[in-house]
């Protein structure tokens, strides 16, 4: 979530809560997501596709260890080789993974038009 984006949700008086120390937060069901560096990514010609794809552009991405926040997207990256897609939430393999596998890539372009 950008800092506008939550600035606007301050101003309308919705709060953000964020579950912290929970037996759900600690389970060992989720995929551990790989850390994310901008730098590396913004000279990737398929991250800024995607970008594009999305109607964003650099600026509009924020970034915390393990994620991307593009407008309302969540864009993480895991370690499994599976792409998942929620209204909200996008975890893919990491770039490089994606720029060498035209069977993801494929099946990413497919997804990224689901939600378009």
């Amino acid at each position: 979530m950008t800092k506008r984006q939550f600035s606007h949700l301050q101003a309308m008086g919705i709060e953000l809560w964020q579950l912290k120390n929970s037996e759900k937060a600690n389970n060992s069901d989720h995929p551990l997501y790989l850390d994310i560096e901008l730098a590396t990514l913004v000279d990737t010609h398929i991250f800024t596709d995607i970008l594009h794809s999305l109607g964003c552009s650099i600026g509009e991405v924020s970034c915390n260890n393990n994620a991307l926040s593009i407008g309302l997207l969540t864009w993480q990256f895991s370690e499994q080789t599976d792409i998942s897609l929620t209204k909200h939430h996008l975890v893919t393999p990491s770039i490089n993974v994606l720029k060498n596998s035209p069977l993801l890539k494929q099946t990413l372009w497919q997804k990224l038009q689901e939600i378009q």
